[in-house]
């Protein structure tokens, strides 16, 4: 048996929203790590006290999170000796407007040196992956229900997103000013890989199914941009097959610039200050292989009922179906033009600031906030972190955001000789379940400095 392509896509879709999708990474818990190299990447102003030289191993953080608290195994439940896909528990908790996020930062390396006259320098690259898919609730029912229980209903099913990835050169110069204050920028070369961007004056995808006669009625007026992601749209035939590029993480000519400042501030022996401002006027020109696809058309349908679930199932021939899908084309036909689009990065801000009570005690607070088009979010954390030995500390966090105020963070630090390696979460419960949570963050990584 055969199951819908485009049903297959939208499923991508749903269980990407489902994944996540931080249009910027949420890292409370690394800005409060001053003794780590990697929280440079927080602060430009930041350089660990007393070294000269700093090589950054390569580390991977994530962010990850999805409205309603539903998670993946939301999703799927057992069924004798096999796991099926049942969205009835996500539906549920579904609220009309949904959104999912994602937020991925790959370092394969970072150099840091401290030069003559209280200057310092750093470098690094880094890969980075951007999304967010927002979805009413009527596109998951459809998806899952079927058009059946909606009879002379209009709905409306269309998505917006914004999802690229890209290349990221850093380099940044700091100066300490005196002993207690210092000042670093830094400079973002941007290559992008790939992106899709929905158009949100063009948003509309609507199925209304007539109470007497059972005819279906499809109207769209959707468009999206794509560079390197989606390069054809066939609806010919049974229904949708999508031309994907493969991605690849070379340098491209779809480039761009962003900008972070940072200071840090010592007051006394006990208290130090922090704040930076990332990706500062930050965006993308998506120039070669840039398009503009766009589906605009209205097209009925004599007597067809989707069966949703038994599709996504496969309890039923979906070749049943080949003779109105094929007219599936004269409705939802996207026109593809060239046209270069932009995607801009959000603005991130921290600030910090942390409280020496003993050499083995100190506690902090953190503030960092992010705006976006299609994202804000508002985070706050206390932290503590303990040195059980000389080169072993952890921490803890508890922190509230817009989505949730039952976040706890851990962190683990070890530094035998010259050599860094640790492990951050922001929610570390849910790191270590992350088919049961509804958030995911954590990062780790590495370092030797000398």
């Amino acid at each position: 048996m055969k199951t819908l392509p485009m049903l297959r896509y939208i499923s991508l879709l749903f269980f990407a929203g489902l994944a996540g999708n931080g249009f910027a990474q949420q890292e409370l818990m690394l800005h409060q790590q001053t003794s780590l190299w990697q929280t440079a990447a927080t602060n430009p102003a930041f350089f660990p006290k007393e070294k000269r030289v700093a090589l950054g191993l390569p580390s991977f953080g994530l962010d990850a999170a999805h409205s309603g608290g539903i998670t993946f195994n939301d999703l799927l439940r057992r069924e004798g000796n096999r796991t099926i896909v049942d969205l009835g528990k996500a539906i549920d908790k579904l609220e009309p407007e949904n959104e999912g996020h994602y937020g991925q930062r790959f370092e394969t390396f970072s150099l840091g040196l401290r030069l003559p006259g209280k200057f310092f320098i750093q470098a690094s690259h880094a890969v980075r992956i951007s999304a967010v898919v927002n979805y009413p609730k009527t596109l998951a029912e459809l998806f899952w229900n079927g058009n059946a229980p909606y009879i002379g209903q209009t709905l409306d099913v269309g998505f917006a997103t914004t999802t690229f990835d890209w290349n990221e050169l850093s380099l940044g110069i700091g100066r300490r000013f005196g002993e207690n204050f210092s000042l670093g920028a830094r400079a973002k070369y941007l290559s992008g890989i790939g992106a899709v961007q929905t158009d949100d004056d063009h948003r509309l995808v609507s199925v209304y199914t007539d109470p007497d006669i059972y005819q279906l009625n499809l109207q769209t007026d959707y468009a999206f941009h794509s560079s390197g992601t989606i390069t054809a749209i066939d609806t010919a035939g049974l229904g949708f097959e999508l031309a994907l590029n493969e991605l690849k993480n070379g340098f491209s000519e779809n480039t761009g610039w962003a900008f972070d400042l940072g200071m840090q501030l010592q007051l006394g022996e006990r208290i130090s200050l922090s704040a930076s401002v990332l990706d500062l006027g930050g965006s993308i020109s998506w120039k070669k292989n840039a398009n503009y696809f766009k589906s605009k058309g209205s097209y009925d349908y004599d007597g067809i009922v989707i069966p949703g679930t038994d599709i996504i199932n496969g309890t039923v021939d979906s070749l049943d179906f080949t003779a109105a899908l094929d007219s599936l084309n004269d409705v939802l036909q996207f026109e593809k033009t060239p046209a270069e689009f932009t995607s801009e990065l959000p603005t991130r801000v921290y600030v910090g600031g942390t409280y020496k009570l003993s050499d083995r005690w100190s506690f902090g607070a953190v503030l960092f906030h992010q705006n976006s088009a299609r994202r804000k979010l508002t985070s706050v954390g206390v932290n503590a972190q303990w040195s059980i030995l000389k080169w072993l500390t952890v921490g803890g966090m508890y922190s509230v955001n817009n989505q949730s105020a039952t976040n706890i963070g851990l962190s683990v630090v070890a530094t035998p000789g010259p050599v860094q390696l640790f492990i951050l979460s922001d929610n570390a419960l849910n790191a270590l379940t992350p088919y049961g949570s509804a958030a995911v963050n954590f990062r780790f990584g590495g370092a030797i400095l000398f």
